[in-house]
């Protein structure tokens, strides 16, 4: 006895439905996950539509290994297409930013950035006095790296 017996002969309807269930259930939820397996249901109808004598152990093994080629394609799709994005990073976001010198003394000191202090460095052999506007030009942590305009 089949365990899957009661999907031999049913419509790929069957699939496009389960796929379209899984898709709404990751807009609900936006897991990001049943993506997957919702694309893999509905590439599921399209072979069963093709091949409608499909055995059901066959129909759910195609839909693992379709659903999982399908997570690993995508993750890796969009890691490495990924937009960078500075959101909720402050400190890439300032880069290229001016800012006003508060105080300076032997190559570092504080500037402020849109209200904000930061403890800044200058690169070697230039100069400020506060109210001089600098230019951030890298970012690590609390402290900015500043270039004299």
């Amino acid at each position: 006895m089949a365990i899957f017996s009661f999907l031999e002969g049913m419509s790929p309807w069957w699939w496009v439905s389960f796929g379209i269930g899984l898709l709404a259930i990751e807009m609900l939820v936006m897991s990001f996950f049943l993506i997957w397996p919702g694309l893999a249901a509905l590439a599921m109808a399209g072979i069963l539509y093709l091949n409608p004598a499909m055995q059901g152990e066959i129909q759910v093994s195609l839909f693992a290994i379709i659903s999982i080629l399908l997570t690993f394609a995508g993750r890796y799709f969009f890691q490495r297409h990924e937009p960078e994005t500075s959101l909720n990073q402050r400190t890439k976001q300032i880069v290229g930013m001016k800012a006003r010198v508060t105080d300076f003394e032997l190559g570092t000191g504080h500037v402020e950035i849109n209200g904000l202090r930061w403890v800044a460095k200058w690169p070697e052999g230039q100069t400020a006095k506060p109210g001089d506007i600098v230019t951030i030009t890298a970012a690590e942590g609390m402290t900015v790296e500043v270039s004299n305009i």
